[in-house]
């Protein structure tokens, strides 16, 4: 999980540093916009065609963008999920922290009593069941 996000991070400097250049030359298209009202019929022509040009070069940045959303949400939905892991991982240390080695095998050790306990009362109780039917048949 940590590669991925370094790799999303590594993704969003670049598309940052990406977003930045394109400011520049939006700048530069907006003095262009003023420069075309200033003075429009005689440079509409020469203008338009270089601002044309500069649009050319900026539609790539929509799919950077585009991108740059979907890595941010799931760059959020990696900082829940962690969150939440972290959360239940607290959850259980706290758990497992409520019981200290010796009481565990304590435990442990009164569950393997109460088991034999219940397998040997089985074993009774199948013996006198067993003597029962062989005493039946002597009679019978």
């Amino acid at each position: 999980m940590s590669q991925s996000i370094e790799v999303l991070n590594l993704r969003t400097q670049r598309d940052f540093q990406y977003v930045l250049k394109m400011e520049t030359q939006m700048k530069g298209l907006k003095a262009k916009f003023r420069q075309i009202e200033d003075d429009r019929k005689t440079l509409m022509t020469k203008h338009f065609q270089e601002l044309k040009e500069k649009m050319d070069e900026l539609l790539p940045l929509i799919p950077v963008l585009e991108q740059y959303k979907t890595d941010a949400k799931l760059i959020t939905q990696f900082k829940e999920e962690i969150r939440n892991l972290s959360a239940v991982l607290t959850g259980i240390q706290e758990e497992i922290g409520a019981y200290d080695y010796e009481e565990l095998h304590q435990r442990v050790l009164s569950l393997e009593t109460r088991l034999r306990d219940c397998m040997k009362k089985l074993m009774d109780l199948k013996k006198r069941k067993e003597e029962e039917k062989s005493q039946q048949k002597v009679e019978a």
